[in-house]
This record gives C-alpha cells, structure tokens and sequence, in this order.
C-alpha cells in the first residue's frame, strides 16, 4: 500500500472527473449545496474489485478532489496529511493490521485536516496561540469537514475515525472526561503519528526537534496523552525499517507538488469548494442542525447538530429513505404530521421552500418545537437534484454567541485554573457511578491530591505565587493525564481527578506518577521553589455512593499527610475503621470537635420574640430546625454532594443553636425585658481546617447579634 498510494503518488492524473456544478451567485445556497451532492453522485457510481481497494473506501475521483482542493488551500497542511498517513500506516502495521483496515486508516489521515480547507489565514496561519474563539472555529470547521465527507459516501470508519481523533485531541487539551472508553484505535495511532510530525517539524511557537529528542517526549507521554502501545509500535517500525519515513520524505514533498499540480479548472473547482465550506460554516454556527437528501430522498448528510438534536447518530441515518415515521413532526397544537403534510413532502411537490414552526420527536422521550426551513436543491434544468432541512430550536436563543460560550464554560470551570470545577466534579461522578453500575465488570478510581504546606507558599511568597503554583499543577496534571480523565479543582490547594476503567492497583500508581511529576517541577527560577504534593487513592466498589467514595479517598489522603507528606496512600471499604478518618490543621485539632460558642445580650418585647426568629431565618436564608420558646436550631447554608465544604459561604453549613434565658441582673422598670442569647454553632460537613471553621463562625454570629440589635 506504501508504494502504490503514498511515495509514488496518487497516480490520479488518468482519472476523469465530473465537472464541479459553479454557483451563478456567490450566496445561491441551492447552488452551493449541489457542489456538494455533486461529490455524493461521483461516489455513487465509481466501481471497484477488490473489498480491499482504495475504492472500496473512498472513490477516486473524490478523493482527488479533495486532495487538490487542500493543496490549494494550503500545501503544508497536505504535506502535514501525507506524513501523517505514512507514519500511521507504518505503525498499524507493526500492531498487526493489514488489508482494508491500513486503507481505511490510510484515507482517514489523509483527510484528517480536510476541514481546514475552510478557515481563514488568520487563524490557520496564525504565529500564535490560538484564542477560544479560534478554537471554536477550528472545531467547528472541523465538523463541517466530517460533513462533507458524509456527503461523499466515504467508508463510516473513516468519519468515525476522524471524529474520534479529533474528540481525543479536544479532550487532551481541555481536560474534560469524554465518557466514552472505546476510543478508535486507529484514532490513537493517528494522535502518535500527528505529535511526532509536529515534534519533527518546525511550527510557529517552536523550532523542530530530531528524531531521538521527539521520541523521547512520546515515551515520556506514553500512557498519559498517548498510548503506550502505539509509541512502542513507532519505535519498532523505525528501528525496523531503518526510518524510511525520514528518508523517503524529500520524495514525498516533489510527488505532492507534481501529482496534484492544478490546472485553471481546477482552481476554480478548489475555490467552489472552499465557499462550500464557508457555507456550511454558516449553517453550523447559525442554525441547531441540518441535514441534506439526495434525488432519492435519502440522507446524505446528517450534522453533528442533527446528532445532538434529535438522538440520532450519522451511522444510522445515512443511507435511509427519509419518511415521518424516523423523523415524527406534530404541528403546534400536537397533531402527528403525516408524509403528504410534512415540509419534505411538500417542498417536493412544489420545488418551493417551506419555513415552518413544527414539534420534532427526539429519540430517548420529548419533542422539540423548531422552526423548520425546507429548501429544495435545483440544478439549472430546474430538475430537483435534493432537498436540504434546517433545524432552530426556538426554545434557545443566542446559544452560539460568545457570551454565551463563556457563561457555559464558566459554569463547569475553575476561573482561575481552567479545570473543571466542584460542580463539574460532582456531575461527572455522579455521571460515572450510574454507568460504572450498569456495567458488568465496569470499575473506576478516584485520586485525591493535596498540596503540601500550600499556607506556607502564600505566607512566605505571596498569594500572586500561590496562585501561580495552582495554575502550574493544573496544567501539569493535564499534561499528565488520558484525554477520558477529569481534573477538577475541588477547593483551596486540592484537586480530584477522575479515572474511568481504571483499577485500585493502576490508579495507585498513575498517582506515584503524578506525585513524582510535581516533585520534579519547578514553579519559580527566582525563588527556586519546588513543592510536592499527597495524594489519596480509593476504587470504586459496588454499593458505593459518590460521598462514600470521596470520604474513602479523603481518608487515604489524610493518613498520607499524616505519615509526612509527599507520599501516596490507598484505602479500600473494608480498611477503613467505623470511626471517620477526619482531617485535621496545621495545630492537629479534630474538625469534627469544633465548636464555637458565644453569647450577647439585647432588649426585646416577649412578644416581639417570635418576629425577630422568623426575620432573621428569612434574612439568612437558613432552614429551621427546631424551634420553642427556650431555644432556636437553624442550620445556614447547603450540604453538596461531597461532605467537604465549598469556596462559598452557601457551600459552607453550620448548625446555630440559640438559647434564650433572662440574664442574672434584669432591670425592674422596662419596656422591654433583656434577654441573653447564647450561641453555639457547629460545622455541617467537613471543613477544610479548623481556622476556615473559625472564620465562617464568627461571620455567621456577628450577622446574628448585629439582627438581633445586641448590646
């Protein structure tokens, strides 16, 4: 396969090529999408032998199109694909793969950037880092480019490859648990095969590394942001074969540049294409959804929105013959649509289009009320060539403005890290014990990591280091992680990082990993600090709760301070005792002892007892517990999932006791009588030290003397 598709060339040069439909305007969206469906017929009608061709996989002709519509966006990206398809290739190989696997791998690295052809100069050629929203655009166009390939009737393990590989990347640089354990291989080996060209050439932030240094920046990676096994099987291939990759690279430059020269036809079919791409970027960041029938009324292109939207997966829709019953509309009032009155049907029979506000049923339970546009795809003829549905969900607005993208990454991210934050923890925990029990042999562990004499650092170098010193775990921690793992920042100097399909014995020494790599680093040159950190370690057991869990890695955690830090601790249910490990300050003072107790005098009418008690329960917003005329039990603030308490004081409970007697010395003539209100409060939960404890008590008593108008 090596010789005949990748250092030989494509060898496309004997095969004719339907001419591309040209839009008469540049914004005739019928026009546009039939460029498109133009690639979908060309698929549709090329012949092949062998199960094990490459035509098998992706027609020829389509392919050269899109290969020269790359080039002619950008030659270096091409460059990059055909390196990268080499190196795949090679490694998937040495892991034992052959036949319509290697081409089916081999065609997905090669067009595993065709959504740049799409993107601005800009942001593509941008010599620097790329801004979230730049991101978000790459993303998208990412998909759009997933989009078009639908359209050409590519194999589905190619698409499914490409998403894969790009959801591995997104996740290993943002640090969020996919939820999902069956990652494509092949989309492991095309992340190797990806870094080690970026590592061997030069890029804007950096200048390239060789051969031995990138190799060992993946071994180093290996298992945390790589496979293992992949690495392994890169070394192999070039210890092998002598780095033919290295050797036959000035061969495959001068063939790229020969094989897919462009005549003035071609351009021009380029540049279409290029404003296809720009279109579908405007349904994507437009619209909720879309999907696009060929003359036949079959799907051909089914949007990642569409995915989302509606439940239902490209793999099961592409292909089918649309009717109502796969996708079930009502009109507004709840009345089931059939075929004749629905958008489709009447677009149709009219080759007019339809706008409409209709109710969509999603597979898994509930309808959505969108507004449908229905537009039909003509050629110059007049002849209907498809029809193509827009979906906007009228229920959300706005959900594509940058404003809110921030609100929704605040939501779930720790302002001043960039990991998830608590609530983003306890929704994926929650997430994960619910599939970890529907599974038979499912398993997964929790670590708990703590800084070591972080008080210190801020004491001695200033919050500004502090803060610093967090950044810098995060980073590392992520760096150091799979792409299915979470990081999370859990309050103050502590962070819990989530391990799906991972077992006590892994987990613990994934944590001596982590453990050794904050060692190792240093956060300041001019102060020269370094810092080490303690970690708990607990595995999930049946009948375990999320609280269960994290008190079990919790405890692990304090019994690794408590033998002197910088170490790593494990605790499974049946070592723990019945009594709670609890964890304690820098003066070993139990949490769970604390209490703080004062008192205050004030005037009040007996009668006017009442009202002040119900005032002040409003005012803090606290739930009563009990109440008489003696005493008042109310407890201020919410328990989360997890025991431990928040950054905030609604995340930090307690229980206030207030006792109500008459003072020893009561004055004989008043209006109103003094009364003594003793205070005592007690933590709901587990404080994070006994000084946190300290000052939300003395918050909580001062806001109730200053309600009840103390003396």
């Amino acid at each position: 396969m090596l010789e005949t598709l990748l250092v030989t060339g494509l060898q496309f040069a004997e095969v004719p090529v339907e001419p591309v439909i040209h839009s008469s305007h540049p914004m005739d969206s019928s026009q546009i999408l039939l460029t498109m469906m133009a690639l979908s017929r060309q698929a549709e009608v090329a012949q092949f032998d062998s199960p094990d061709s490459l035509d098998s996989v992706i027609a020829r002709p389509v392919l050269k199109r899109l290969i020269s519509a790359l080039s002619y966006r950008d030659e270096a990206t091409l460059l990059h694909s055909r390196r990268v398809a080499l190196l795949s290739v090679g490694m998937a190989q040495q892991l034992g793969w052959d036949g319509r696997h290697l081409r089916v791998l081999e065609v997905a690295a090669l067009l595993h950037d065709i959504g740049k052809i799409g993107v601005p100069d800009n942001v593509l050629l941008k010599p620097g880092k790329l801004s979230p929203d730049e991101e978000e655009l790459m993303s998208t166009h990412h998909r759009i480019g997933a989009d078009i390939l639908q359209a050409c009737r590519l194999d589905k393990e190619v698409i499914q490859i490409m998403v894969d590989a790009h959801a591995y990347y997104d996740l290993r640089m943002n640090g969020v648990r996919s939820g999902r354990s069956d990652m494509h291989l092949g989309a492991r080996i095309m992340a190797v095969a990806d870094a080690y060209d970026s590592l061997t050439h030069d890029q804007v932030f950096r200048t390239k590394m060789g051969h031995q240094e990138a190799m060992r920046v993946l071994h180093e990676d290996a298992g945390t942001k790589f496979d293992g096994n992949v690495v392994a099987a890169l070394a192999r291939w070039v210890e092998n074969d002598g780095l033919p990759y290295v050797k036959g690279e000035r061969r495959v430059v001068d063939q790229v540049s020969s094989t897919i020269a462009l005549s003035t036809e071609g351009s021009l079919e380029a540049g279409t294409l290029c404003h296809v791409f720009s279109y579908l970027y405007t349904l994507e960041t437009l619209y909720d959804g879309f999907y696009v029938l060929d003359p036949d009324l079959r799907f051909a292109v089914w949007s990642s929105g569409a995915e989302q939207l509606l439940g239902r997966s490209s793999a099961q829709m592409l292909g089918q013959a649309w009717t109502s019953r796969q996708l079930s509309y009502r009109d507004k009032n709840g009345k089931p649509l059939t075929d004749r009155e629905c958008p489709i049907k009447e677009v149709t029979t009219t080759s007019l289009p339809v706008c409409r506000t209709l109710q969509i049923h999603r597979r898994g339970g509930g309808w959505l009320e969108a507004e449908l546009q229905a537009f039909p795809l003509l050629d110059r003829r007049g002849s209907l060539q498809g029809v193509a549905e827009i979906f906007r969900d009228v229920t959300r607005t706005k959900r594509n403005s940058p404003q809110f993208r921030e609100l929704k990454l605040a939501a779930s991210r720790d302002a001043l890290t960039g990991v998830a934050n608590r609530g983003e923890l306890e929704r994926q925990l929650k997430e994960l014990l619910q599939e970890t029990e529907h599974e038979s042999n499912g398993t997964f562990s929790l670590l708990f990591l703590d800084i070591d004499h972080f008080k210190s650092i801020n004491d001695t170098h200033g919050h500004s280091l502090g803060d610093r010193v967090l950044i810098a775990i995060a980073r590392l921690l992520q760096s150091e992680l799979y792409s299915g793992e979470l990081v999370a920042r859990y309050g103050g100097e502590e962070f819990v990082i989530l391990c799906p399909a991972t077992d006590l014995t892994a987990a613990a020494r994934k944590a001596e990993r982590l453990r050794t790599a904050v060692m190792e680093t240093t956060i300041s040159d001019e102060e020269r600090l370094r810092i080490t950190a303690s970690l708990g370690v607990a595995q999930w057991e049946p009948g375990d709760t999320a609280e269960g869990l994290m008190h079990r890695a919790d405890s692990a955690l304090y019994q690794a301070k408590e033998k002197g830090r910088n170490r790593t601790c494990q605790l499974t249910r049946d070592d723990l005792e019945p009594a709670e490990y609890i964890a304690s300050d820098n003066e070993n003072r139990p949490v769970r002892d604390l209490t703080f107790s004062s008192e205050f005098t004030t005037c009040m009418m007996s009668q006017m007892a009442v009202y002040k008690v119900s005032g002040f329960v409003r005012e803090v917003k606290a739930h009563l517990k009990e109440v008489s005329e003696e005493r008042v039990v109310v407890q201020i603030g919410d328990q989360g999932l997890f025991r431990r308490w928040g950054n905030s004081d609604t995340r930090r409970p307690v229980m206030v006791v207030l006792d109500f007697s008459e003072p020893d010395h009561q004055p004989v003539k008043a209006a109103s009588k003094r009364v003594l209100v003793r205070v005592t409060i007690t933590p709901v939960g587990r404080p994070g030290s006994a000084d946190e404890f300290e000052r939300r008590a003395k918050r909580v008593f001062e806001t109730t003397r200053c309600h009840f108008a103390a003396d």
